[in-house]
């Protein structure tokens, strides 16, 4: 986003099925970490803190995709680094989280609509 400087971040990241059954929930974490392969340049500075979890919920019969739907709970903490002041991260998180939001389910919608159903 203007005019903030080109960023980049080195994460771990682990997912992970929560329950047994049907249909089980996913919770996936990522942490900003050091990496000895990252380069040590100006642009990898970023810092992230991302919690994002999946409840899939069945409502009615037959199994297909029009009787889905999922809840998503998605929890941030972004440091860009640098002299970005923390006012102006939390503005534009304000205007872009939604429109990643969107796009996420958008994307999902799109990946899956001719695969399998699976769990």
């Amino acid at each position: 986003i203007w005019p903030a400087a080109q960023r980049d971040f080195v994460y771990e990241s682990h997912k992970e099925k929560l329950g047994e059954g049907e249909q089980p929930d996913w919770i996936v974490c990522n942490v900003s970490c050091d990496h000895p392969d990252a380069p040590s340049d100006k642009y990898c500075r970023a810092k992230v803190e991302i919690v994002f979890y999946c409840q899939t919920i069945l409502t009615g019969d037959p199994l297909c995709r029009d009787n889905f739907k999922c809840k998503i709970f998605y929890s941030s903490q972004i440091d860009p680094g640098g002299w970005v002041p923390a006012a102006a991260v939390k503005a534009a998180a304000t205007k872009e989280y939604p429109k990643f939001i969107k796009n996420l389910g958008t994307f999902a919608q799109e990946h899956v609509k001719d695969q399998k159903i699976r769990f």
